[in-house]
């Protein structure tokens, strides 16, 4: 099992992605309950993820497996499933990897940034670009947003 340990803020300003190129995914959740159930697909690539209960506001439990394309394609399709479409940079600053999402469809205009880390005491240097923490707040969570659109 692996622990997935990230914090998530607002983007403060877009100017850091003038120029840069980002990759496109589409994510869309299948099953929610004891553990979430997401496929996400970009151009060559699709994964199955299975989230488990938080531990924490920071942590919780992740499984991920590549599967074909195709596949993860036709599971966005199934009945129920609900999903969200977005492009992600990767941007390294001070020996971490924040991860922006530039949100689409409904959710144009919305900006996250997410920073995963090896434990919760790590100590993360923020960039100037990063805004307001919205980790644990479950209205920001890529699930809340597939189901109920901009946060409240």
């Amino acid at each position: 099992m692996g622990m997935e340990i990230e914090r998530k803020f607002k983007l403060k300003s877009t100017s850091i992605l003038e120029g840069r190129s980002g990759s496109y995914f589409l994510q869309a959740y299948l099953a929610k309950g004891a553990v979430l159930l997401r496929v996400r697909v970009s151009a060559d690539k699709a994964w199955l993820t299975l989230k488990g209960q938080p531990v924490s506001t920071m942590s919780r439990p992740e499984w991920e497996y590549e599967i074909p394309v195709p596949d993860a394609k036709e599971m966005a399709k199934q009945p129920g499933a609900y999903g969200l479409e977005k492009t992600r940079y990767f941007i390294d600053h001070s020996g971490h990897t924040f991860e922006v999402d530039s949100y689409h469809g409904g959710l144009e205009g919305l900006h996250t940034v997410e920073v995963e880390m090896a434990s919760e005491t790590t100590s993360v240097t923020l960039p100037e670009w990063v805004g307001e923490e919205v980790t644990g707040n479950r209205a920001w969570d890529n699930e809340s947003l597939a189901r109920n659109g901009w946060p409240t």
